[in-house]
């Protein structure tokens, strides 16, 4: 409670008061001043009011006329000011006057106006740095920077003319002016530099203190950044606005994707996606946020989702596709459609790169085709683009872009240094040409690429795919190894060697390359690929061939004949063997009768590298038990020979069979392989007859692929046999002697193709000459119509018919056959 004497001083002390503020003491207020406080407080359409006012009231006051001009340029009414300062004689105006004019006509791009007057403003008042500021942001502006730097530079070592050395406070202005100039050259490290000093001269500069954030964050440190605006905002609230510092984690997230894309290439396992991780979490709530709008099934307001929102998004997608979660990443995108949010270009790039990596080529294309219209020097879209037209399988328009895109795209960069992209280009356009089938060409730019580039891994690996498809599989892997050696890291390399391994039948290394490619990088395409044959490598294996046919005349195989050979194996045991079931059977019809005959064998298959050997027990017809066994030796990737030998052999003629007559069977051959388009061959071949006769023949061929093209193929094949029989008169077709000459010319038409999977049509022509002793020579002409099936990896399919005619001893017959082959794996 107070006390008397306080509550009276109170009393005393408040009437007192009130008798001060009271109108009986007021001052009188000078409207001038009162209009210039009122600008100052905002209320710039007042000011200019009252300034109006008293223009009209007091003709020729300049200082009116000068207060009006500046609040004109503080209510961004920039043309109205410059306007009002033509109209009055500026002879001896203030310097903050001629700043104001030179500030309105910097914002209206008057630069040559603005120039004049922070230069007559510098000569008014050489002591102020708001002109030299001035003057340095409107030279930036003109392009002419070097002047600016120096202008601000000579005022902060104080050598201006007629500067004074700057206080502490004006000293921090002219280094945030300088950083400003280091900001709009994008010299992010000079400009980081001026914003410390300008903190080193007023340590609580909050201008500075945003100027060290924005650096750091376009340094590429937008973490950094952050954290630091969260330390600051402790000592500095409100340093940031909420939008700046959204913006900031953004680009964090941003910059997480572009970290994550390194990592992604350069690391291996789960370990090369911490940085996607990151990114993936921070744009985790907007992309829950459109699955609930878009899952609901009702329309959803795209201006729910503000541009921050549709950045993340897009960002989203890309660390997607780099997260090897191609499905998610066209699901986010197919979700932004529905929800009418526009995906910038460079995320349209990721989505089409997913969508090739789950199949969908033709979804893809026009993606990329849209990315590159808005970015059209983006060499990863536009390689992106070429590997799509060669999935789509339009394969002429894949070899014109990426021939346009190495054309366009320099060899070297600055000095001696390879460009990387030039060299992906040029790899690719050989690539174009193997995916093509135009292996020749293939073969001579990735060789003149491995001369020019022998220590590039990935030139190195376009050779050695080029070697595997001209069937030079230990050239192949060479070529792969020295790639490793290399990129010794690459786990592509690695599963890339897995096919001509398996070739060679070094199984056991095949299955180590495959796993260590698959603990590296499972997710690559090429591991994937590895796998899949290293799978299907591991399966059962039926083989089974079957021939229908009926003739005319006194032909050796009867009128009516068919025949069926099966051969089932086990998987592989201990990676070299396999063991095995097989029969044969086969029946005709004769003038005479018919005949039948079938063989049954189990045996076992050993392959070791370059090996080949089978041994079989066999039974059935003649109740006879016999023995076969073969073998095949792949010298190198040319030369090959091949042995074979039965007891009783499969072979032997079924006129034979139906007499009683079996025979034993002895063959040797050899081959020599130039490419896939040219082969040589020769073989020996001897039959022990139960009757004594002894068959002896031999034959030799030449292959060659004339044409090849993405749809395609015309080949030859031209063939001389002869043999000769010891025995007269035997009860089956058994001339002393032939001579067979024939040339079978064979156009193959692919029909379509889906990775894996291909169709094509095979026509075939053969013409020839079949001599035989004491019955002279005549004509063979054939023509057969085959269709040839892919079905994938694990069925293969070939049937066809025909009809061909020839003469045996002497009497001319045809004969119309439909055959089939085929090989699975389960």
């Amino acid at each position: 409670m107070k006390t008397p004497r306080v509550r009276a001083n109170v009393i005393a002390l408040s009437l007192s008061l009130l008798f001060a503020l009271s109108p009986l003491s007021a001052q009188p207020v000078d409207p001038h001043a009162a209009a210039i406080a009122q600008a100052r407080a905002g209320d710039h359409a007042g000011a200019l009011a009252a300034l109006e006012r008293l223009a009209a009231e007091r003709p020729g006051d300049r200082a009116i006329v000068f207060d009006q001009i500046v609040v004109l340029g503080w209510a961004g009414r920039d043309g109205e000011a410059l306007s009002k300062a033509a109209t009055v004689d500026l002879s001896g105006a203030p310097a903050w006057l001629l700043e104001a004019i030179g500030h309105s006509a910097r914002k209206l791009k008057y630069f040559d106006h603005a120039e004049a007057a922070w230069r007559r403003a510098m000569a008014r008042a050489p002591e102020r740095v708001d002109s030299r500021i001035g003057l340095a942001h409107t030279l930036a502006d003109r392009g002419d920077h070097a002047a600016a730097a120096m202008l601000l530079d000579d005022a902060l070592s104080g050598s201006a003319p007629g500067a004074v050395a700057p206080d502490a406070e004006a000293r921090a202005r002219l280094l945030d002016a300088r950083a400003s100039l280091a900001e709009s050259t994008g010299d992010w490290i000079a400009a980081l530099a001026f914003h410390q000093r300008a903190l080193a001269a007023q340590p609580q500069r909050r201008d500075s203190l945003r100027g060290v954030i924005r650096s750091a964050d376009r340094l590429g440190a937008p973490r950094l950044a952050s954290d630091l605006a969260a330390e600051l905002e402790g000592s500095h609230p409100d340093l940031l606005s909420d939008a700046q510092t959204v913006a900031l984690a953004d680009h964090a997230a941003a910059l997480n994707v572009r970290w994550g894309r390194v990592e992604e290439r350069i690391e291996s396992g789960d370990a090369r996606f911490g940085w996607l991780d990151r990114a993936l979490l921070h744009s985790e709530p907007v992309a829950t946020r459109l699955a609930e709008a878009t899952g609901a099934g009702l329309a959803v307001d795209a201006s729910a989702f503000d541009e921050p929102d549709r950045r993340r998004l897009a960002d989203r997608i890309v660390a997607l596709e780099l997260r090897r979660r191609p499905q998610d990443a066209i699901a986010l995108y197919e979700s932004m459609q529905a929800a009418q949010l526009p995906v910038p270009a460079y995320a349209l790039a990721s989505v089409a790169d997913s969508l090739v990596e789950t199949r969908q080529p033709e979804r893809a294309l026009p993606l990329y085709q849209a990315a590159l219209e808005a970015s059209p020097d983006d060499f990863d879209a536009s390689l992106g683009l070429f590997y799509a037209l060669v999935e789509a399988e339009r394969l002429d328009e894949a070899t014109a872009h990426v021939d346009a895109l190495a054309q366009r795209t320099p060899k070297w960069l600055s000095g001696d240094r390879a460009n990387r992209d030039a060299v992906a280009a040029r790899t690719s356009q050989a690539l174009a040409r193997l995916y093509a089938d135009r292996l020749d060409e293939a073969e001579r730019r990735t060789g003149e690429l491995r001369d020019e580039l022998p220590y590039n891994a990935q030139v190195r690996e376009a050779f050695a795919s080029v070697a595997l498809a001209r069937g030079r599989p230990r050239l192949a892997d060479e070529e792969f190894r020295r790639a490793l050696a290399v990129d010794s890291r690459s786990a592509g390399l690695r599963a890339q060697r897995v096919e001509p391994l398996l070739d060679v039948h070094a199984f056991a290394e095949a299955e180590a390359q495959w796993r260590d490619a698959a603990g590296l990088r499972a997710d690559d395409h090429r591991v994937r690929r590895a796998g899949e044959l290293w799978a299907v490598h591991n399966l059962r294996e039926l083989e089974m061939m079957g021939s229908f046919g009926r003739s005319s005349g006194g032909a050796p195989t009867g009128t009516n004949d068919w025949r069926l050979d099966a051969r089932l194996y086990s998987q592989p045991l201990a990676y070299r063997w396999r063991v095995f079931g097989q029969t044969s059977r086969s029946r005709a019809d004769f003038d005479d009768g018919a005949a039948s005959w079938h063989r049954e064998g189990v045996g076992a298959e050993y392959r070791a590298r370059d090996l080949r050997l089978t041994a079989a027990l066999t039974d059935g017809s003649a109740d006879r038990l016999g023995v076969e066994a073969g073998g095949e030796w792949q010298i190198d990737d040319r030369w090959s020979v091949a042995a074979f030998g039965s007891s009783v052999s499969s072979n032997s003629p079924l006129q034979a069979w139906k007499a009683g007559i079996r025979a034993s069977e002895v063959a040797l051959s050899a081959r020599h392989a130039v490419s896939e388009s040219r082969a040589f061959a020769a073989g020996l071949t001897q039959f022990g007859f139960t009757d004594g006769n002894d068959r002896l023949g031999g034959w030799a061929s030449w292959f060659e692929r004339w044409v090849s093209t993405p749809r395609w193929r015309f080949e030859s094949t031209a063939s001389l046999g002869a043999s000769e029989n010891s025995l007269d008169g035997a009860p089956y077709f058994n001339p002393g002697s032939d001579l067979t000459a024939s040339v079978e010319l064979a156009a193959e038409w692919l029909s379509w193709r889906r990775y894996e999977r291909s169709f094509r049509h095979r026509l075939a022509a053969t013409l020839g000459s079949y001599d035989q002793q004491d019955f002279g020579s005549g004509s063979i002409a054939g023509l057969a119509y085959e269709h040839v099936w892919d079905i994938d990896r694990l069925l293969y399919l070939r049937y066809g018919i025909g009809r061909s005619l020839r003469p045996y001893d002497g009497e001319r017959t045809g004969r119309t056959s439909a055959f089939f082959m085929l090989n699975g794996r389960f």
